[in-house]
């Protein structure tokens, strides 16, 4: 009997552990891994490329802070994005609790419908000097599988939000060449759940205690970057983000079917024991991007972006839990990755403009490291949009974008201790609709 209740915390301890470690993952939305790059239409309409040296309205305030030099006057950007992605998994799951599958369904589309915002600000201070604010959404998902999913003791909800508040000034240091830097503050929020396997009790009752966690931090990085224009028509930029380190603490809960109690007291007052203060950190990447824009005619724009983002800083989890739980380290092993893209902007009229773009996003996951919260691949992305002039100080921007993904298999067992969560087989099925809607305003 000693035994089997030493197994049974273990088994407890492990899946609780396994739970909190994935609190830094999610399904993307827009961008690979669990990254957003929806902010104002203009990005999305030319695939966010050029970004970094468009420098023509607000928003460059956070994608490349040194381009505020170039703007003659104060203004305000914001927009506000539905974000629409379709995740579906195909397979089994084993049950090693009782050496065949765990029954349940598919899951349907695990990502539910969310809508994420920006704002931005730039303020003309001296002929040279700009102050630039942001307000962006640069992480975020929402994946809900039904409580009958196979995957159900891998995950259910997974809901994570990134929000990064930053200041930043430029400097024009002369016609060419000008820069720009500030700090970024990040609030990051997330909640994880899952169902847990219970040794006979699960397949004898037909019902899952459900292990909730839950926590948040605010961390500190900063924004730098610079711009050097070549000529009127030609500007180069480059801008790099910081990795923000997380110190995230939360709790877990756990909810027992009543039912637990009557067959398995001792098993329903462990399970019980199990809620209990939490904690882990983790590392949000770093990136280095590069843009250009070219002005070929008064009417055609072209321009280009290229990426590197640092995710192989998710490369394991440490947890601990505050009621005398083990820890675990729980192993991620994700990539760095590149995202290349081409736009362009069309002035059909003094009123309309037209955009367009592609890109490739390369996901820090593969086949060898895919879960089912974080069913990612590859992403291909077209954008295009349309901005209309009300008035020459007030611009209305519209944009949409699809990503296109192969999807990919799935083989994941929950890693770090011994766990009953059996190893999850199958195959994902991928595609992202966004909409973008957005005001551009001088004064």
């Amino acid at each position: 009997m000693k035994t089997i209740k030493l197994y049974k915390t273990r088994l407890l301890a492990a899946t609780a552990c396994g739970a909190l470690a994935t609190l830094s993952l999610g399904q993307a939305a827009h961008a690979s891994g669990f990254g957003l790059r929806e902010g104002l239409p203009d990005w999305m309409g030319t695939a966010f490329a050029g970004d970094e040296a468009k420098a023509y309205d607000a928003s460059t305030a956070w994608t490349n802070p040194a381009g505020m030099a170039l703007l003659d006057q104060s203004e305000f950007a914001g927009g506000v994005s539905y974000i629409s992605p379709s995740a579906t998994f195909s397979g089994y799951n084993t049950n090693p609790l009782t050496g065949g599958t765990v029954s349940g369904t598919q899951g349907g589309n695990a990502v539910t419908p969310a809508a994420s915002g920006s704002l931005f600000g730039v303020f003309v201070l001296a002929p040279d000097l700009r102050l630039g604010l942001s307000v962006t959404n640069p992480y975020g998902e929402r994946t809900a599988y039904p409580e009958d999913f196979v995957g159900r003791y891998q995950s259910l909800v997974s809901s994570i939000t990134g929000v990064d508040f930053s200041a930043a000034v430029s400097y024009k240091i002369n016609d060419h060449f000008s820069v720009g830097a500030g700090p970024v503050f990040e609030y990051f929020n997330a909640r994880l759940t899952q169902a847990l396997n219970v040794p006979t009790l699960s397949a004898l009752t037909g019902q899952d205690p459900i292990a909730d966690v839950h926590g948040d931090d605010v961390g500190f990085g900063y924004n730098i970057g610079g711009l050097y224009r070549i000529d009127d028509a030609t500007r180069i930029g480059i801008d790099y983000h910081s990795r923000i380190r997380h110190n995230i603490s939360g709790a877990q809960s756990i909810t027992v079917p009543g039912v637990y109690s009557a067959l398995s007291p001792a098993t329903a007052a462990l399970l019980e024991a199990g809620n209990s203060a939490a904690t882990t950190s983790i590392t949000m990447p770093d990136s280095v991007d590069l843009g250009i824009y070219h002005q070929i005619t008064p009417a055609w724009a072209v321009m280009g972006s290229l990426q590197w983002t640092h995710w192989a800083l998710l490369n394991s989890l440490h947890v601990t839990l505050n009621n005398g739980y083990p820890g675990s380290v729980i192993y991620e092993n994700w990539r760095n990755t590149w995202f290349a893209a081409i736009g362009t902007n069309y002035q059909l009229t003094d009123r309309i403009m037209l955009q367009a773009g592609f890109a490739f996003d390369e996901s820090p996951v593969t086949d060898s490291n895919r879960t089912s919260r974080v069913p990612d691949a590859n992403h291909y992305d077209l954008g295009v949009g349309a901005q209309y002039k009300i008035t020459p100080a007030v611009d209305l921007q519209f944009a949409y974008g699809h990503v296109f993904t192969p999807g990919g298999s799935i083989n994941s067992t929950t890693s770090g201790l011994p766990t009953p969560s059996g190893t999850l087989i199958g195959n994902y099925a991928a595609s992202d609709n966004s909409f973008t809607a957005g005001l551009t305003a001088k004064f």
